[in-house]
């Protein structure tokens, strides 16, 4: 594969002095490392050299220029164009802006197949014109390797649920807090006291991420009902890009609909661009700032009536799911698994959990992606899927919300497509290519527990035999399924 590198990427690949090494340099490393061993070339755009040599510094330009010289130059790149230019706009030529369109301009013409860069403003610009997934930071880079081209060996993380008294105050992880609130010894102190409830992923030795939370109703911004405040949520630098993130977030929502909660919400500085867009991506909103300058960020879980037939199924999912979802305008589909790739996908609907024993960006998400060879082709947005798991312990399983569709016969833009979603290798995704595929990416809502068991789904119409690929759900299936899920349809 072909891998674009921004200026931000190549400063930190090639310090000129001890000075100029950062925090993110080992993991730029590790990334031209995969590169290496993997036979994917990594080019930086004309553009872009000549930001590096803009310096001022004399002696470091001339360093750079020579360390620069081992990148092959992205050959005659394309220009802006006119879709970009007026979805965001004509920038000064030369400017910083400039220079960040014509990179995702050699996006937009397919010359690479991504662009790996650390500019959150970057990130917010692809996802406006649909190329976000296709542009990432450098420890989602060596995630979507690891997932496409299976070499590196991962940790095997878990998540544990915890006592705040119970939590280790000198894990690095809590280093940035401290940075950000000077009183946070104080504050973690109190937080032990009261024995809040909170969760880890552990990696070893260190936390890979920290939750706390506490129930906060009535609050200060006079949220109604059964509140949550989600106090603190923090993923440790070195495991960005695992969807750790999604996996601490997947066992709050768990909590938060066991306990019955009518929403949640969360304090976040404006400085942490990453946390909200996290967070916006699954129905937070920005509802007021707080007496700190921080923004609150709220999540309604309990829809009120008057918004359901507003929103689209998946607008209805993303708002008040992931659990929360609706068959009101949505078809419904059985969507057949291999119990491998079930296991993998779904970790935490195993009969035995295996999230203790794996871990895989795929199986931490939320947000996943599962590919077939079905030549059903009208599956749309907020679509419903029942996974069925095949042959071991047949039954529906897992209960998914459909965002985007994608059928192709190329498997680099089947790979473009899934990402770090999906179960399967780029050898795999190949070898399936000899036939066109049929992509989805999906949101998974809930498990479906007990499992529907396949005699029943069959009594109820559901379907007729044991399904080998997608399968539509007729009217009279669908009432059933909205009845056992108890949505509206």
């Amino acid at each position: 594969m072909h891998f674009l590198l921004d200026t931000n990427i190549l400063i930190s690949a090639e310090p000129t002095s001890p000075e100029d090494i950062e925090s993110r340099t080992p993991a730029i490393v590790t990334l031209l490392n995969l590169f290496n061993r993997g036979s994917h070339v990594a080019m930086i755009h004309p553009a872009s050299v000549q930001e590096v040599l803009g310096d001022k510094n004399e002696s470091r330009v001339a360093t750079r220029e020579l360390l620069l010289g081992k990148y092959p130059r992205l050959q005659r790149p394309p220009p802006v164009s006119s879709r970009l230019l007026a979805e965001l706009g004509s920038p000064k030529e030369g400017s910083n802006s400039a220079i960040d369109l014509l990179l995702l301009s050699v996006l937009e013409a397919n010359a690479v197949d991504y662009f790996v860069t650390e500019d959150d403003g970057i990130h917010r610009r692809a996802r406006r014109v649909g190329l976000g997934d296709r542009v990432l930071t450098a420890a989602d880079a060596i995630v979507t390797l690891a997932a496409l081209f299976p070499s590196v060996p991962e940790s095997p993380p878990f998540v544990s649920a915890r006592l705040a008294h119970e939590l280790d105050e000198t894990d690095p992880v809590f280093d940035s807090f401290r940075a950000d609130y000077p009183p946070f010894n104080a504050w973690l102190a109190k937080c032990k006291r009261e024995q809040r409830q909170a969760w880890v992923i552990e990696t070893g030795k260190k936390y890979g991420g920290v939750c706390i939370v506490v129930h906060q109703s009535p609050n200060e911004y006079g949220l109604p009902g059964k509140i949550l405040k989600l106090c603190s949520f923090k993923i440790a630098d070195s495991y960005r890009g695992y969807r750790y993130g999604e996996l601490l977030l997947k066992t709050l929502f768990g909590y938060l609909v066991k306990n019955e909660f009518d929403g949640v919400f969360v304090e976040v500085l404006p400085k942490h661009q990453e946390l909200f867009d996290l967070f916006a991506d699954f129905g937070f909103l920005d509802v007021r700032e707080s007496s700190k300058h921080e923004r609150v960020l709220f999540k309604a879980l309990k829809p009120p009536a008057q918004h359901a037939e507003k929103l689209t199924p998946l607008e209805f999912n993303i708002r008040y799911g992931p659990f929360a979802l609706t068959l009101a305008g949505a078809n419904v589909y059985v969507v057949p698994i291999r119990p491998q790739f079930h296991r993998l996908l779904f970790p935490e609907l195993e009969p035995q959990l295996v999230l203790r024993t794996e871990s895989h960006p795929f199986g931490n998400s939320i947000r996943k992606a599962y590919l077939s060879h079905s030549h059903i082709r009208k599956i749309t947005a907020g679509d419903v899927l029942l996974f069925y798991r095949s042959q071991i312990s047949p039954a529906i399983t897992a209960i998914g919300v459909a965002e985007s569709t994608l059928v192709s016969s190329n498997p680099s833009d089947v790979a473009h497509f899934v990402g770090k979603r999906t179960v399967y290798s780029f050898e795999e995704i190949v070898a399936m290519a000899a036939k066109p595929i049929l992509a989805v990416q999906f949101r998974l809502a809930r498990g479906a527990k007990p499992a529907w068991e396949l005699d029943q789904l069959i009594k109820e119409g559901i379907i007729k035999r044991a399904p080998q690929s997608f399968m539509q759900v007729a009217e009279e299936g669908v009432k059933w399924v909205a009845s056992r899920l108890a949505v509206p349809h």
